[in-house]
């Protein structure tokens, strides 16, 4: 198979990381549980379950469709749910917000590693409150589309979140040389295409998730080897946030470590890895 610069560079990048995981003094997390389904060997993104504590919705990336999974705290798949009417190229990450009362999901199909995709999509779903007390499958209606495009060229990006305080959209871009930082008002009745321009640059390259605390005040972001972490002053707006030199946390490497969530109550991330090579994938949980 012929393999494109990108997937070069990428496949390096997990041999580096898998090499500095056997020197890496980071902080011993609690495993919680092994990814063992065949259907979630490529995830992407992470973000918690509003209605049951300890369970998490996640994704894959390319390959496999607008569908996302709710497992449980040992990393068991539980619900697969397909959104209806979408044909997804590259998730590449999950948030959750809300708007108006109700709760909904957003996945990103913001992927784009060989820069041929001009219009990129974010899917917005109401968060479905489900039965997981036996396996299943169910659809779900697709509730908004939201198009968008770079002002001054194509990128690819593997990082969303949704600021609780505004409900501004961020998008945090992956193999610019520092990854660029771009936002937008979450505007539910638009229709229009987006058309973004950078916010900022961050000191690190090749983001490959973040989210935000559900009270808004804390934000992290992950790249292969490193975790950064911000905290919002009151009264602050976020971009002034990121615009600080972050903290780096202790971080146990992963394989392929694409995701990264808090919890419902901001006291603890979760990590969870892509099966690179059919190494094995663990849902982490970080103390921080």
């Amino acid at each position: 198979m012929k393999f494109s610069k990108s997937t070069y560079l990428h496949i390096f990048l997990v041999f580096i990381g898998l090499f500095v995981l056997n020197i890496s003094n980071g902080q011993s997390p609690l495993k919680l549980g092994k990814v063992t389904s065949s259907a979630i060997t490529e995830i992407s993104g992470i973000t918690p379950y509003t209605f049951k504590k300890g369970c998490f919705w996640v994704h894959n990336d390319s390959g496999d469709g607008a569908n996302i999974y709710l497992i449980d705290s040992t990393a068991s798949v539980k619900v697969k749910v397909e959104i209806e009417g979408v044909k997804a190229i590259d998730c590449e990450d999950i948030t959750r917000f809300k708007y108006k009362g109700k709760k909904f999901l957003m996945l990103g199909d913001i992927g784009n590693n060989l820069r041929n995709r001009e219009i990129l999509s974010l899917y917005i779903i109401e968060e479905p409150n489900l039965d997981i007390s036996n396996n299943s499958t169910m659809k779900v209606p697709l509730f908004k589309e939201i198009k968008y495009k770079y002002a001054d060229k194509r990128r690819d990006a593997e990082a969303l979140f949704v600021d609780p305080i505004d409900n501004q959209v961020y998008i945090i871009s992956k193999r610019d040389l520092e990854s660029t930082v771009f936002s937008f008002p979450l505007e539910m009745e638009s229709n229009s295409t987006l058309v973004l321009d950078p916010k900022l640059t961050l000191p690190f390259t090749f983001t490959t998730a973040a989210d935000i605390s559900q009270d808004g005040n804390v934000i992290i972001a992950k790249n292969l080897t490193n975790v950064f972490f911000w905290e919002r002053k009151s009264n602050e707006r976020l971009i002034e946030t990121l615009k600080r030199i972050p903290k780096n946390i202790p971080y146990l490497i992963e394989p392929q470590g694409e995701a990264i969530c808090f919890d419902l109550e901001k006291r603890y991330f979760y990590t969870i890895s892509e099966r690179p090579f059919g190494l094995d994938s663990y849902l982490y949980k970080y103390d921080f």
